[in-house]
C-alpha cells in the first residue's frame, strides 16, 4: 500500500511538473510598429543583429527611411530599433536577443518584417542566426552589402538591376541553406563568398555591362554557381583530392591547370572573373538554362 501511495504521490508531481512547464511556455507576443521617415539623408547604414527570428525585408511605396512591424516574445525576446541622423547621414540599429542565456527561441516568437526607403543609398551590415529569412533588394540603392548568415534558411533576390554600382558583397554563411537569385541585377564590382556546411546557390542572371570579380571559400558545403552564355567568363580553381568540381567541358576550355574560359572571354564587356578555393566540399557550375 505504501508504495502504491507513493507512485502515486510521484505521479500527481510529475503531472504538476508537466503543467508548469507548459503554462511557463505559453506566453503572449507583443506587436509594435516602427516608422522613421525621410528627411533629406544622403546615406543610410543599417545594422542589424538577429538571433534566432523570422525576416522578411523589402522595399516601402512610402519613401520612409524605415517602415517595421515587429511581433515577438517580451518574456523571452529584448528588441532594440534605434535611428540617429549625424548631419546628412543615417545610422539604423536593429538588434534582438534572449533575455536568458541557454534559452531556445522558436523562430515564431521572433517576426520581422522590415520596409526600407528607395531614395536614399544604403549600407547593410546584416548578422543573422537561426532564422528563415526572405531579403528582397530590388529597388533599393544598395551601397554596399555585408551579410553574416548563421545556420539560417535564406532566400536574396535582385529583381531589376540597382541602379548604382555597388562596390562590395561580402556574405559569410555556416551551416545554412542560402539562395541567392539574380546576382547579375546587383551590379557589383567585387563579390566575396564564404560558405561553411550547407547547401548553396549563387545565381548571376540579371543585366550588367562591366567586369565583376568573385572570390568563393568553400569548406564541406555543396555550392552551384548559375552562370549567363552571354558572358565572358574566367574561373581559376584551388581544391585538394577530398574535394569536388564539377564544369561543363564542352562549353569551358581549360586554359592551363584549373584555369577555365568560357568562348565569350575576351569578346564582351560583361565579365565574371572567379577565384574559387574548395576545402572538402563541392563547387558546381552550369549555364543557366533560359528555356525555364
Amino acid at each position: 500500500m505504501r508504495k502504491i501511495f507513493i507512485m502515486v504521490f510521484m505521479g500527481f508531481i510529475m503531472s504538476s511538473l508537466v503543467l508548469t512547464s507548459t503554462y511557463a511556455r505559453e506566453h503572449s507576443t507583443k506587436a509594435e510598429t516602427r516608422k522613421f521617415e525621410f528627411s533629406g539623408e544622403k546615406r543610410l547604414t543599417v545594422k542589424m543583429d538577429i538571433g534566432a527570428g523570422n525576416i522578411d525585408l523589402g522595399r516601402n511605396k512610402t519613401g520612409d527611411i524605415l517602415n517595421a512591424e515587429v511581433e515577438y516574445d517580451p518574456d523571452d525576446v529584448r528588441v532594440d530599433i534605434n535611428y540617429n541622423r549625424i548631419k546628412d547621414e543615417g545610422k539604423l540599429y536593429l538588434e534582438t536577443k534572449a533575455k536568458h542565456e541557454g534559452i531556445h527561441l522558436d523562430k515564431n516568437d521572433n517576426v520581422w518584417n522590415l520596409e526600407f526607403s528607395d531614395r536614399v543609398p544604403i549600407n547593410f551590415d546584416i548578422d543573422v542566426g537561426a532564422c528563415k529569412a526572405d531579403f528582397d533588394f530590388t529597388g533599393l540603392l544598395i551601397d554596399r552589402l555585408d551579410m553574416d548568415l548563421g545556420a539560417s534558411s535564406a532566400d536574396v533576390e535582385f529583381r531589376k538591376p540597382n541602379s548604382q554600382r555597388i562596390s562590395e558583397i561580402n556574405i559569410d554563411v555556416g551551416a545554412s541553406k542560402l539562395t541567392i537569385n539574380g546576382l547579375g541585377n546587383a551590379n557589383f564590382d567585387q563579390l566575396s563568398f564564404d560558405g561553411g556546411v550547407g547547401d548553396f546557390t549563387l545565381d548571376f542572371s540579371g543585366e550588367f555591362n562591366h567586369r565583376a570579380d568573385i572570390d568563393i571559400e568553400v569548406g564541406m558545403g555543396s555550392l552551384t554557381i548559375l552562370v549567363p552564355k552571354d558572358v565572358g567568363i574566367q574561373i581559376k580553381k584551388e581544391s585538394s583530392f577530398l574535394s569536388s568540381f564539377s564544369i561543363d567541358e564542352d562549353e569551358f576550355d581549360e586554359i592551363e591547370d584549373d584555369l577555365y574560359e568560357n568562348d565569350n572571354f575576351g569578346k564582351t564587356d560583361k565579365v565574371l572573373v572567379f577565384n574559387i578555393e574548395i576545402g572538402l566540399g563541392s563547387v558546381t557550375v552550369k549555364y543557366i538554362d533560359e528555356s525555364l
